[in-house]
């Protein structure tokens, strides 16, 4: 019966270290809004991936997984916020960053999702962004 209760007793331990570590684990669905007026839509909206997921770890404010249009680019991008509990994050392209050289401005795209209201945008320098919703 000792046995038995010890057993039980790890298991218990073992299921609440694990339902404690997964609730750091944030998904987000993002699906684009699109402009219902012709001055409003973004050059990128033609281009822009239609669904975006987001695996985010909160407790280590780690990118887990970034998706486009159901293709994993988590090797391109990464995690611009160093800041944990923020109240949003930003990903960007590997390798640029938003400054005035050529390069960056052409190559560099960012995602910036607001936890308050789970709204989210992706953008480009001087472009106009296009927005999405998350769930």
């Amino acid at each position: 019966m000792k046995i038995i209760m010890i057993y039980l007793f790890i298991c218990f331990l073992l299921m609440t270290n694990y339902s404690y570590s997964s609730n750091h684990i944030k998904n987000y669905k993002c699906k684009i809004n699109f402009s219902t007026s012709i001055k409003n839509i973004s050059p990128l909206e033609m281009s822009a991936p239609k669904e975006i997921k987001i695996k985010y770890n909160s407790e280590t404010n780690s990118l887990v997984e970034y998706i486009w249009n159901y293709e994993s680019v988590i090797n391109d991008f990464e995690l611009m916020n160093n800041k944990s509990n923020s109240e949003f994050i930003e990903i960007a392209r590997k390798g640029f960053k938003k400054t005035l050289s050529n390069k960056d401005i052409r190559n560099g795209i960012y995602f910036k999702l607001y936890f308050n209201d789970l709204k989210a945008n992706l953008s480009k320098q001087f472009i106009r962004p296009v927005n999405y919703k998350c769930f």
